[in-house]
């Protein structure tokens, strides 16, 4: 999991990372003092726990939870709280529970525990990418839901890329083509990697997507893709290929003539 711990009392995010730093369901660790960075952050990159406390100056644990929410609905919230009477707050903002400071290792463990058990989970089945023709996400046979069209053709351009990372002003380059860069579309381009974020989450395979500052990538060992297969010449993958590569993206043309090529200009 991916974690963020919020306090304006810097030994105790200091704590919390003393705490955290070895355990192996932690993949990433960002401690903030201020809250307003916390939420920048969020906004940037994929969070799926956050410790919170509660009373902090100009923005209070409750009021980031909620906006933490908004961005990332898939975040479990953790508060912290030197004050017992919160603890109905708390759970008003559908956090997963409240630790009372002073904490210790094993309070910070069972809310982290919690967490990894409320996260999806798709049953270790690896998925499956389906290139030729059109873009689709398999699990188990059954397709993988978007509800925006962008946020899919976000991860069929990071697919195509093969690991490469994409940068911010590259992707929205090919997502929207007739848009200046400027602050709309990154607005419009936020809210896509929202919708792509909770899509994934949705599905249990949030771990495909590696999102850093200013730049989305997939970790290509974490699926089975037609196209990684014909490239790696593996055995029956050229017969897979039906003619057609990442249907109605046009930004996938060049890779269909490099298909096409190896294909002998079939």
């Amino acid at each position: 999991m991916r974690m963020i711990a919020v306090d304006d009392e810097r030994l105790v995010t200091e704590d919390l990372e003393f705490i955290v730093k070895d355990l192996s369901e932690i993949k990433s660790f960002k401690a903030f003092n201020n809250p307003a960075n916390a939420l920048f952050y969020v906004q940037e990159n994929p969070v799926d726990l956050a410790f919170l406390d509660i009373e902090m100056p100009v923005m209070s644990g409750l009021e980031l939870a909620k906006k933490i929410s908004e961005i990332s609905p898939d975040t479990a919230i953790v508060f912290l709280t030197g004050f017992k009477e919160y603890a109905f707050d708390a759970f008003g903002v559908n956090a997963i529970g409240y630790i009372l400071k002073p904490f210790s290792e094993e309070m910070v463990i069972k809310e982290i525990e919690k967490a990894k058990r409320l996260q999806p989970k798709n049953d270790g089945v690896k998925p499956y990418i389906h290139t030729f023709g059109y873009f689709d996400v398999f699990i188990d046979g059954k397709p993988v839901h978007f509800s925006s069209a962008k946020s899919k053709e976000l991860l069929a351009l990071l697919v195509d890329r093969r690991g490469g990372s994409v940068s911010t002003e590259n992707a929205i380059s090919k997502l929207w083509p007739e848009r200046e860069y400027e602050e709309s579309v990154q607005s419009l381009f936020r809210k896509v990697l929202k919708s792509l974020r909770t899509a994934l989450a949705d599905a249990g395979i949030s771990d495909i997507f590696l999102d850093v500052r200013n730049g989305r990538s997939i970790d290509v060992s974490k699926f089975s893709c037609d196209l990684y297969d014909f490239l790696d010449e593996k055995e029956g993958a050229k017969e897979k290929y039906n003619g057609a590569y990442m249907q109605g993206y046009a930004w996938a043309k060049p890779t269909q003539t490099h298909i096409e090529k190896l294909l002998g200009g079939r």
